[in-house]
């Protein structure tokens, strides 16, 4: 079973808060492998960062003239590969983002490399998608 990163966000809030409620300060304080409740915050902020502008970047290619075309001739929705996206794992995510983000500059620099590397970005979110729907 795979946990969303929203399920896995909230079960690391909700582990540190029943950490610091349960457990006597005392107790905390001599544990040294108990990680601190503010470094989770931080850790699930930067997470949530990361992941929006992950999925902001990916927006941004999915909507460039070049992809909508390359999703029209496959017959595909753009708003069910969005859903899908939004489905990946945050490393799943990350990788596609760095992707995309390298075609979309191939692209804007008139090469047709970037072109053919929209197109198989196209196509890896095609298979996302249909992963997705045999679920």
């Amino acid at each position: 079973m795979t946990l969303r990163p929203y399920q896995s966000i909230a079960m690391t809030t909700a582990l540190a808060v029943f950490s610091t409620t349960s457990l006597p300060q005392s107790a905390m304080a001599a544990e040294s492998h108990v990680v601190p409740l503010a470094e989770l915050q931080q850790r699930a902020q930067v997470s949530q960062t990361a992941r929006a502008q992950n999925l902001k970047d990916l927006d941004r290619v999915l909507s460039l003239p070049q992809a909508q075309e390359a999703l029209g001739k496959a017959k595909v929705n753009p708003n069910h590969v969005r859903i899908a996206i939004a489905s990946l794992s945050n490393q799943e995510l990350d990788r596609l983002a760095q992707k995309a983000r390298t075609a979309e500059q191939e692209v804007e620099g008139g090469l047709i490399v970037g072109l053919l590397a929209l197109i198989g970005l196209v196509v890896v979110i095609l298979i996302v998608v249909s992963v997705m729907n045999d679920d």
